[in-house]
């Protein structure tokens, strides 16, 4: 018989994880849930893929059409990732020391390729926690020089072929964890590479009521 995955349970943040959070707009959060969750979730999110949908709001990085991609990221959520969006509330206000609430999270799908553009989240996302749901995925760059930035600068640099793609700081994701991600502050990307096959990406969002 097969159990159901045991959702997370609010994990201690040690205070050298909120220093770095605070500091660098990022931090690893390893060991949140058991490798039993983990499968779950992938298996959840291969489940999901065919009814994965563009999302119609989002961050849309202004860019020319040279640079504009072939379609866009499709998304879908399901209950196990729900479940665990909920779960984890408590860590992501120890982490931030706010009060943070859910505000939507989903599996976004790269098919063949992992490329995401220059941005910023939206305002929903005061925290972002990332993981990989399956597949292979390169790590984000991320770009502390460019807090500030608006979104139209972003598409600027994003479409300027002289921009450095390789640059900034690269940041994975724990295999049985997420990463923390200042996602509405910090500007990030992955600068894409051919990868066979389809992978997905758990992004979870949280925004702070004050």
């Amino acid at each position: 018989m097969t159990h159901a995955p045991v959702l997370p349970q609010p994990a201690p943040v040690t205070p050298a994880a909120r220093r770095s959070f605070a500091d660098h707009g990022f931090v690893h959060l390893p060991g949140l849930w058991d490798r039993a969750l983990a499968d779950g979730m992938a298996r959840e999110a291969r489940e999901r893929w065919p009814h994965a949908e563009i999302p119609r709001h989002g961050p849309r990085t202004p860019v020319t059409a040279r640079r504009v991609t072939r379609r866009g990221t499709p998304a879908a959520s399901g209950p196990l990732l729900a479940g665990v969006h909920l779960a984890l509330t408590g860590t992501a206000r120890a982490l931030t020391g706010r009060l943070l609430v859910p505000t939507f999270a989903a599996y976004g799908y790269y098919e063949d390729d992992d490329e995401v553009f220059l941005h910023i989240d939206t305002e929903q996302c005061d925290l972002t926690l990332l993981t990989t749901a399956f597949g292979n995925v390169g790590p984000l760059h991320v770009h502390p020089g460019l807090i500030g930035s608006t979104m139209e600068r972003l598409g600027e640099l994003e479409s300027d072929p002289s921009w450095d793609r390789a640059g900034g700081i690269r940041v994975g994701y724990p295999g049985t964890g997420a990463t923390a991600l200042n996602g509405h502050v910090l500007p990030h990307h992955r600068p894409g590479r051919p990868r066979p096959g389809l992978h997905a990406v758990a992004a979870l969002c949280y925004r702070s009521l004050f």
